[in-house]
């Protein structure tokens, strides 16, 4: 069963890769139970804001995410529990 955006609050944020010539973001997630991986993968990435000044303290776990229909795109939006929002903006964002 595929997740949805819900299920990523607690989530534990594994890692973020870019792949700059592919204009492709990867998000790697582990959910409880820990075996459970999620991944969100945005395609024809235009924009990535990936600020880590933890206003709120030091978190590597998902407070809550969301997709937001643009003009020309999608925006995802993933609060972390460290008060860190990251944004991308990309054609096509899909969470697997």
């Amino acid at each position: 069963m595929t997740p949805s955006l819900k299920d990523l609050h607690d989530a534990a944020l594994l890692s973020l890769h870019v792949n700059w010539a592919g204009a492709e973001l990867r998000m790697d997630f582990e959910m409880w139970p820990p075996d459970k991986k999620a991944r969100i993968v945005a395609r024809g990435l235009t924009l990535l804001k990936c600020p880590r000044l933890l206003p709120w303290g030091p978190s590597i776990f998902v407070n809550g995410a969301s997709i937001e229909q643009l003009e020309n795109g999608l925006l995802l939006v993933v609060e972390m529990q460290s008060g860190d929002v990251i944004e991308a903006s990309a054609r096509d964002i899909n969470l697997e």
